[in-house]
């Protein structure tokens, strides 16, 4: 395949009464009637996640969308501040419904693919397929860690981010310095490019931002509300789309064997394949893209097919 320049603009999408701001590349030719390729980022991270995938998947022929979070600026904060997984699925849902009737393929990193578990569940109807980077499956994340409790010492930072005012300041603390710890952390021994680091930080630096992330994590130490439970029920339903799950071998957050315990054949009906990539970390969509790119093309153009 002949690779071209591809257009890259910033649009604004609906998700209900949220705005997220979102950079769409476009395929070579007409759009109007591309697949789409949904892009949904992590923690601490901002769109700019896919920049080494967008334009792959757009000369492949898909429409790609990398929207910021909800919360990841002002106008995507929801008025209610609830950030629960069940409430966030709903966002996200929300705009899949806004995207027209046309196949919608489905790829989250870090906490995109926590809730993006969770949206493949509930719009199996409207998905063409699931892409999963970096995290095991949501609805076995509480099993996986009761069975092999030392697979959860990685996450001592969502116990830091509970304390309320420490953690704000601490967060942002010397330069946002605790960014530049979990990333070097989460992907030992690789260095991401000039800039990107600097950019993460501007996004959370926004008004709200902060406080939103953390949010986030703050919204799992809740578990006996209603929403929290209501978020672990609809992330344990199987999920019927062809699925394509992804791992580093070298993942300072999740290592290899929450993997291999989490994946469970029955919970994928429409299939499921996990490829563990050597030498990498949590961030291996950026530190091997042409080696991840071309999983994630292979498994959506073999969904489409279907």
């Amino acid at each position: 395949m002949e690779f071209v320049a591809v257009e890259t603009r910033v649009i604004t999408l609906s998700a209900g009464a949220l705005r997220l701001t979102t950079f769409e590349t476009l395929p070579p030719g007409d759009p109007a009637d591309a697949p789409i390729a949904l892009c949904l980022h992590g923690f601490p991270d901002n769109n700019h996640s896919f920049d080494e995938l967008a334009p792959v998947l757009a000369n492949a022929g898909f429409r790609v969308l990398a929207p910021l979070m909800p919360g990841y600026e002002p106008s995507s904060q929801p008025a209610d501040g609830d950030y629960t997984i069940a409430a966030l699925a709903d966002h996200l849902g929300a705009l899949i419904d806004s995207l027209g009737p046309g196949p919608i393929h489905l790829i989250g990193h870090d906490w995109g693919a926590v809730i993006g578990h969770v949206v493949a569940a509930d719009r199996g109807e409207r998905l063409a397929s699931w892409t999963a980077i970096a995290i095991p499956p949501t609805g076995r994340l509480i099993a996986t860690a009761a069975s092999a409790p030392w697979l959860m010492l990685p996450f001592w930072y969502i116990g830091l981010f509970q304390a309320r005012g420490i953690a704000d300041w601490l967060l942002e603390k010397r330069d946002w310095r605790l960014v530049d710890v979990l990333w070097r952390r989460w992907s030992p021994g690789w260095t991401p490019a000039d800039g990107v680091l600097d950019g993460v930080k501007a996004t959370l630096s926004a008004p709200g931002v902060k406080q939103a992330a953390l949010a986030y994590y703050r919204a799992l130490a809740s578990p006996f509300t209603g929403r929290f439970k209501e978020g672990v029920r609809r992330a344990s339903r199987r999920i019927k789309l062809p699925s394509l799950v992804l791992a580093g071998t070298r993942d300072g957050c999740f290592a290899v064997d929450a993997f291999r315990r989490a994946i469970r054949p029955e919970d994928y009906p429409g299939g499921v394949a996990l490829e563990i990539i050597e030498d990498t970390g949590h961030f291996l969509h950026r530190e091997k893209p042409a080696e991840v790119n071309a999983l994630i093309l292979d498994h959506l153009k073999r969904a489409a097919r279907r």
